[in-house]
């Protein structure tokens, strides 16, 4: 069985390592270049963190809507302008807004991560491919006690669902984070997560690449941007690229924030919105530091991973539309949080930047399995989570494809038509 997956990110890659495990022939098209940081892939926070799996969608966030209107200082910005999809995007936002949809969805998206951990750790003792991955956990720092406390409540949530939790005060949390400033008072303490990771997903997923290609029977083909379908009794029968004609029995369509794109060709509307995030990648002063927890300060929504020999800071979610455009103030906040936390661990004047779209979904609920055109399949709208899910995600696709009963339940994932 030939199989072709759109979309060379970590979501498509790990699709097609699990496609590959199976015995099928599997070829990837991505529409970037092979040394160009692409998509929500090449810059996110790197955070492998089930202990992130709260749906956005909840009675707080019209709240948080309306503040970021008034306040651009916000990690969350939404741009109010005339575009029809986020009008539809935000009124099934809404809807997903109540009490007993926030703790449906958070429930599905939290066990999808953890299923995603799990997967994780096999394909890492199959393949033992370096992407830098850091087990030393993750803290959610606060700034003030009352907010630590409020946030202790908060991921009671995931708690009860079998996330194991510490509360550290201020002497634990400069024990995990030993690039803090010495002696500093910013923050009262942090929830820490010990069993979630920190990890490259750019350098994962080029890696897993190569291990597929010199391990089974899959090929990559970079610079291949789709330019149209062809349909035969509701089949794809090839598919035209910048780089040629694919064709295939099955197909996954794992493209990210361009996948609603990809699918408004064949007809299909899927409920994705891009949403804007920032990134700063600077090298480390002294990479002979102790190890390091990955770090969220909830209080301003700036999260820190360090890969190897680099620092990795993001922040922000923007709401306006397929603009990647960036300007030296939209970074502004993370650089002054990183000289204010961690004033001599990087070279900041030597930073890399990035700006990239995350696929979200109104309930943060990834779309999986199959769709209206019989040989195409699912793998989209990972949100903020596309890193910690892909694993997971990529499993159950393969699964489908082979026939093969998924290990997680399907229903919550499928595409609502």
């Amino acid at each position: 069985m030939n199989v072709l997956v759109i979309g060379g990110g970590v979501v498509g890659v790990t699709t097609a390592y699990y496609l590959s495990q199976k015995g099928l022939n599997v070829t990837v098209l991505e529409a970037q270049e092979k040394d160009v940081d692409f998509g929500a892939t090449g810059g996110n926070a790197g955070l492998l963190a089930p202990s992130d799996a709260f749906a956005w969608a909840s009675p707080s966030a019209l709240k948080l809507a309306t503040k970021s209107l008034l306040n651009s200082q916000l990690g969350i910005q939404y741009k109010l302008h005339m575009d029809p999809a986020l009008w539809r995007w935000t009124a099934s936002f809404l809807s997903q807004c109540r009490s007993s949809k926030w703790v449906q969805n958070s429930d599905f998206k939290f066990r999808l991560a953890q299923y995603s951990i799990d997967m994780l750790a096999d394909l890492r003792l199959t393949t033992n491919i370096n992407f830098d991955v850091s087990d030393q956990g993750i803290a959610y720092a606060s700034r003030n006690p009352s907010d630590l406390k409020k946030l202790r409540s908060h991921f009671n949530f995931l708690e009860d669902r079998g996330l194991k939790l510490e509360l550290l005060d201020r002497d634990g949390l400069h024990e995990k984070l030993p690039l803090l400033q010495p002696n500093s008072e910013t923050y009262a303490g942090a929830v820490f997560s010990p069993n979630c990771k920190t990890g490259d997903s750019a350098k994962f997923s080029i890696e897993l690449g190569k291990w597929c290609v010199e391990n089974s029977k899959c090929r990559l083909e970079w610079g291949a941007s789709v330019e149209k379908f062809l349909q035969k009794n509701n089949k794809i029968s090839r598919v035209l690229t910048s780089k040629g004609e694919f064709k295939a029995d099955a197909y996954v369509l794992a493209a990210g924030a361009h996948s609603s794109i990809l699918a408004k060709q064949l007809d299909i509307k899927l409920p994705i919105y891009p949403i804007k995030g920032f990134s700063i990648t600077a090298p480390l002063i002294n990479t002979e530091s102790k190890p390091m927890s990955g770090f969220d300060d909830t209080d301003k929504l700036v999260a820190l991973s360090i890969f190897g020999d680099r620092l990795r800071i993001s922040s922000s979610a923007v709401f306006d539309g397929f603009n990647t455009s960036h300007q030296s103030q939209d970074f502004q906040r993370i650089l002054n949080l990183a000289k204010e936390i961690l004033p001599d661990a990087a070279n900041y004047s030597a930073a890399k930047y990035w700006a990239g779209l995350r696929p979200m979904t109104p309930s943060s609920l990834p779309i999986l399995g199959p769709s209206p055109i019989q040989n195409l399949y699912l793998n989209v709208g990972h949100g903020n989570l596309g890193w910690t899910m892909a694993c997971g995600t990529g499993k159950i696709v393969a699964d489908l494809i082979v026939n093969k009963k998924t290990e997680v339940d399907i229903n919550p994932f499928l595409l609502k038509v």
